[in-house]
């Protein structure tokens, strides 16, 4: 059986305060119930039981949480609010930058490539820039996938962790064990890779002057 959301996140609230304790004063309270109404009616699709878990402990960071990254490699979690304004942005600005493309890709199986930003997709990690951590919500195998969205690279390539619940425990034994995180992923790129040139490269925490940022490393 797989590691609970609240067992991952007990782990990593546990280093912070350690590690890094001034994070803990931009962690928000537990999301309410009529906030996650909100986000299902906004949705309009079910989510994920582990990403409602995970709001139930918290509902995200201030957003001028300035302690680094808490998901590698560049983002913050989200308040519902945070999650959905985002969400209602890029809507918005897909609609007007490819208005006959918007909708394309909507009715593939979850974790599918795509270039568009989808309604389907949630953002969950905030970053700064114009790159996206977000849940994936189209309907498949992979359901609640989680994936980066990055105009640069494509948008959407592929999922790098499946779950919620495994992103939390991939950063929970990341912090706590101080090995790489994102190792299946960076593995699962490596292979299919037809003419590999370098082994795969996964992330290590590191924290500087109380700002927590990762470093990549081989496997």
């Amino acid at each position: 059986m797989g590691r609970s959301v609240a067992e991952s996140w007990g782990q990593i609230i546990g280093w912070l305060e350690e590690h890094l304790p001034q994070a803990l004063d931009d962690l928000q309270p537990p999301a309410r119930g009529s906030d996650i109404t909100a986000l299902r009616t906004a949705m309009d699709r079910r989510l994920p039981s582990d990403l409602v878990a995970w709001l139930t402990l918290n509902n995200g960071f201030g957003r001028r949480a300035g302690f680094g990254s808490l998901i590698p490699v560049l983002y913050v979690p989200m308040s519902v609010e945070d999650m959905l304004g985002d969400r209602e942005m890029l809507r918005s600005v897909w609609a007007t930058i490819v208005p006959d493309e918007s909708g394309t890709g909507e009715g593939e199986p979850a974790g599918t490539p795509t270039f568009p930003w989808l309604d389907a997709f949630l953002p969950i990690g905030d970053a700064g820039t114009d790159c996206h951590l977000f849940v994936d919500l189209r309907e498949g195998e992979h359901f609640g996938c989680v994936g980066t969205f990055d105009v640069e690279i494509g948008g959407f390539t592929e999922p790098e962790w499946f779950s919620v619940s495994e992103m939390l425990a991939d950063v929970a034994d990341s912090l706590t064990l101080n090995q790489p995180a994102l190792q299946a992923h960076a593995r699962r790129v490596h292979a299919a890779t037809q003419f590999p040139t370098s082994p795969p490269r996964a992330w290590t925490p590191h924290v500087d002057d109380g700002y927590l940022d990762w470093n990549l490393v081989d496997l």
